[in-house]
């Protein structure tokens, strides 16, 4: 939040530019930058001036600015001296990456040759030499350290200066190319259909951008980023032009790559919506023509059948119930792809009272009860969540423990950016070695006899946590029933007012 061009003295720092901060200069005795040149070669980085021996106790650490992270680089002089620092600070500890930490070696390294070339500009100036200053200002309109390509080029169309990267994507020393003409390094065709127009608009004033492919000796074809930024003497004369050349490569395959994986995706959905179709009409109307048919049988046309006939009927009743059963909770996973999450502010203990109404008749049949006390608010989607839930509940009176009523316990905390609610019941557990693949589709650990089910529930409990940047867990043991922790993100206050909806 705060950068600073710090020149530092006997007595105090002042600061040549500065962004983010008010002040004008500070004591030298409260100043970083008087630790950073101390080593001139180096660039110093406190993270957490809080935790630094050095600056904990510092004025402007505890008060306004409130810095608690510096990073800064020495500018120094050609003869080593070391003037003050080009330096960054935030309100918040920070790192910088390796690449950072160059980058601002290199901005330090050029306000010192800016310093440098003022000095001799001046110097030209006094001496009366237009040729001295021109070249001044030639030099300071070009970064020489930079990672994008950067040249100048005069009003002739000829290369006075590059920097190095430029003459590594033309694999080619500097001298084998300042000097020549624009003509001479591309080629006559480039030249006149690629680069003259926007050229000559940059002579006439008009900073210009534009992309295009281009093939380099040293690179092969590369996209780049391409900017002519017109460069100015003192007096407003036109000197030439700074051309900077970003290579983006990297981001047009990026960008192609997505749009196929976007067609790609598009593709998919009409397939599942083909799909989805097919499940919700070709299947099921079969599936309840027979499960009809089968309840007429069972009605009047029962007393006529055999026993083993009866045993039959009764098998191609269950199998009916079983597909109808699991084609509305295949239906049920599909359409979750579909279902645009409408997140908001939920009264948790409430969703659980409607998911133990629910489940009334389960619990009735089974003696079970759900016990919740207070429960904090939860930001998601309420239909969804309550099929979650709803999902997990329901599987902890299911799997329960032959002679004893299933209790199932549901309790909820907010821990750092998570809430995680906690449903525990007394049911019969199971190895740690099965809890991995309980959640994929069509899992099962017990036969069907033994309970009944489709193996999809807890798969759709955790594609509901997904899809609210959740995750669901489970601890388990044999006999000592089964934890499931569904942890949601708790929303950020920006979120909550985006959303118009209060989180407490």
């Amino acid at each position: 939040s705060i950068a600073l061009i710090s020149l530092v003295d006997a007595d105090r720092q002042w600061f040549k530019s500065r962004l983010g901060v008010d002040l004008a200069e500070t004591p030298r005795d409260v100043a970083f930058c008087a630790h950073a040149i101390l080593e001139p070669g180096a660039v110093m980085v406190v993270e957490d001036a809080r935790q630094d021996a050095r600056f904990s106790d510092n004025p402007l650490v505890r008060n306004a600015p409130h810095a608690q992270f510096y990073a800064g680089a020495p500018i120094v002089t050609n003869d080593g001296f070391a003037l003050g620092t080009v330096c960054v600070i935030d309100r918040q500890p920070r790192q910088l990456s390796p690449d950072q930490r160059k980058s601002l070696k290199a901005l330090a390294d050029l306000v010192g040759t800016l310093m440098e070339h003022e000095k001799l500009s001046q110097e030209a100036a006094e001496r009366n030499s237009a040729q001295a200053r021109e070249q001044a200002d030639i030099v300071s309109a070009m970064v020489n350290n930079a990672l994008d390509l950067k040249s100048f080029v005069d009003t002739q169309y000829t290369y006075r200066a590059v920097n190095k990267a430029y003459s590594d994507y033309w694999q080619r020393d500097r001298k084998d190319i300042e000097g020549k003409t624009l003509t001479e390094l591309l080629g006559k065709a480039s030249f006149e259909t690629l680069v003259k127009p926007y050229m000559d608009r940059a002579f006439a004033g008009e900073t210009v951008h534009f992309e295009t492919p281009f093939t380099f000796p040293g690179k092969g074809e590369r996209h780049m980023e391409v900017s002519y930024l017109p460069a100015l003497s003192r007096q407003g004369h036109i000197l030439g032009v700074v051309v900077r050349a970003h290579d983006i490569q990297q981001r047009v395959e990026r960008e192609k790559k997505l749009r196929e994986t976007v067609a790609m995706l598009e593709h998919k959905t009409l397939e599942q919506e083909r799909f989805i179709h097919i499940v919700s009409h070709d299947l099921r109307e079969p599936i309840n023509t027979i499960n009809n048919f089968v309840s007429l049988l069972s009605g009047d046309n029962e007393p006529g059948l055999s026993s083993s006939g009866k045993r039959f009927l009764g098998f191609v009743a269950a199998g009916g119930e079983r597909m109808k059963t699991l084609l509305d909770d295949l239906l049920e996973f599909l359409r979750l792809e579909r279902h645009a999450v409408d997140k908001r502010s939920i009264d948790l203990a409430h969703l659980v009272a409607e998911v133990r109404d629910d489940l009334s008749a389960s619990l009735a049949s089974t003696g079970g009860r759900v016990e919740f006390g207070h429960l904090p608010m939860a930001y998601g989607d309420p239909s969804l969540l309550r099929i979650a839930l709803q999902n997990l509940v329901s599987n902890g009176l299911k799997f329960r423990t032959e002679g004893i009523a299933p209790v199932v316990m549901i309790s909820a905390s907010i821990e750092a950016d998570q809430l995680k609610i906690a449903i525990r019941d007394n049911g019969i557990g199971m190895a740690d070695d099965q809890t991995d693949r309980i959640f994929e589709m069509f899992q099962r650990l017990h036969t069907r006899a033994a309970y009944a089910g489709t193996g999809l529930g807890l798969s759709i409990t955790r594609r509901i946590a997904e899809l609210h940047d959740g995750r669901i867990t489970v601890t388990s043991a044999p006999a000592k029933g089964s934890c499931f922790t569904l942890a949601l993100p708790v929303p950020s206050r920006n979120t909550e007012e985006k959303d118009g909806h209060e989180f407490l």
